[in-house]
């Protein structure tokens, strides 16, 4: 009677071990309506379960188990709960997989003791211990896995659904996991070695992608720091002109003393000295947008030593609803990458043509520019073999993503277009 009772017991607390812990293991939220559809459904199953037992024996009962339990519990996730069929099966298999816990625990215990209610009795203290651990633990390791692609998600589910087919196939279909052979006996070693190497192979690819992408990024901060850097260094020209304009009095009326005083020399030096630092600091008004002008003042000088045609068609208000760092990092990258493309051309081909506008509330900007060498398009983004160039063009893509814009990297004919859109209002 005792061992009947302790069966029940062992049979219940295993079903809803592997039926909760499954759900845990899927992210389910377990509040009362779930609690009590999971319960439901144990319930069902149970008995359907129990059934077989009651009339087929013990041998047939456990080949129909899969078909009554695990493979109604797999599509119940997928259908009712919308989880991933391939997610809902490693659920599964990973809580059958830790019943195997609680039983060689229970086997060790029934062998030292030679009594079969110490079996139960252990296995159901550490199903409820292991259970305890699981739910808890668990689904925050497995919230992760849901996020990897299906082949991490497949590799990270092989071990628990060979463990499952070899247990099923050695010794409840058949019996060769007890007939001794070396085939079947180490058939396991075989399986767990190859989903390590293939773990290990998988662990260190997403290593070095991690950590270039961390690389990337350190680079990309850098970049947008240079950004800053730059825009002050203009607000700083911007503020030599005012302060310039200020003195322009002062500085009149000590060149009218020195030629007053006859010292025409000093005066044409000190004409001279004003002229230079004028010409530093001269912004020429290409649109109403200070910031823009200063941006293609800072670059003028290059463009001009490089012989480069810009063309600019410039419809802009005085404030843009863009802060003035993320426009200097778009606008600023994307003119250096213009020029040192149409640089390496004749004289004759160098040629930008810059426009931007506002429409439809948004902001709207290009530039297009001829090449010597056609640019390779690879997931949206021009591709280069030189080392520590193609900096810009993710800066450029990183900053209209971050404001929830559009870029747009495209070959045309013998010309390479930017094409970039911000929306004037962010949406978040």
């Amino acid at each position: 009677m005792l061992l009947s009772v302790l069966s029940a017991i062992h049979m219940v607390t295993t079903l809803l071990f592997g039926v909760y812990i499954s759900a845990s293991i899927l992210g389910i939220l377990m509040n009362r309506k779930n609690i009590l559809c999971l319960l439901a459904f144990s319930a069902i199953t149970g008995l359907c379960s129990s059934a077989s037992y009651l009339f087929l024996g013990n041998a047939q009962a456990e080949q129909l188990y899969p078909f009554l339990i695990h493979l109604p519990l797999i599509l119940f996730f997928t259908l009712f709960y919308h989880c991933s069929l391939i997610l809902s099966g490693i659920a599964v298999f990973t809580a059958y997989l830790c019943c195997q816990i609680s039983n060689w625990i229970g086997i060790a215990a029934r062998e030292l003791s030679g009594q079969l209610w110490i079996y139960y009795v252990v296995r159901i203290g550490i199903t409820l211990v292991i259970f305890v651990f699981l739910f808890r633990y668990m689904p925050q390791i497995m919230r992760r896995l849901t996020q990897k692609s299906t082949k991490i998600q497949l590799i990270f589910g092989l071990v628990p659904f060979v463990y499952y087919l070899f247990d099923y196939v050695t010794s409840v279909y058949t019996s060769l996991l007890y007939s001794g052979r070396a085939v079947v006996a180490e058939f396991l070693g075989f399986i767990l070695c190859i989903s390590y190497l293939m773990f290990l192979c998988l662990y260190f690819h997403q290593y070095e992608e991690n950590l270039e992408e961390k690389q990337r990024y350190s680079l990309l901060k850098m970049k947008r720091s240079q950004s800053e850097k730059e825009l002050i260094a203009l607000q700083r020209s911007r503020q030599t002109i005012s302060l310039m304009r200020h003195d322009l009095r002062h500085y009149l009326a000590g060149i009218s003393a020195l030629l007053e005083n006859g010292e025409t020399q000093k005066a044409r030096e000190f004409i001279q000295e004003i002229l230079q630092t004028s010409d530093r600091t001269i912004l020429k008004s290409y649109s109403r947008n200070e910031t823009v002008n200063l941006i293609l003042s800072f670059q003028e000088d290059t463009v001009s030593s490089k012989k480069i045609q810009l063309i600019t068609t410039l419809e802009l208000p005085e404030v843009l609803p863009v802060s003035d760092v993320d426009l200097t990092t778009i606008l600023s990258n994307a003119l250096e990458n213009a020029i040192h493309a149409t640089s390496m051309l004749p004289e004759t081909d160098r040629k930008i043509q810059l426009s931007m506008r506002i429409a439809n509330d948004k902001l709207l900007l290009s530039i297009q520019n001829p090449f010597l060498v056609r640019p390779e398009i690879v997931d949206g983004l021009p591709q280069t073999s030189k080392k520590g160039h193609g900096l810009g063009t993710r800066s450029i893509w990183y900053t209209v993503e971050r404001l929830h814009g559009n870029c747009q990297f495209s070959v045309e004919g013998e010309e390479f277009i930017l094409r970039i859109i911000l929306p004037l209002h962010n949406p978040d």
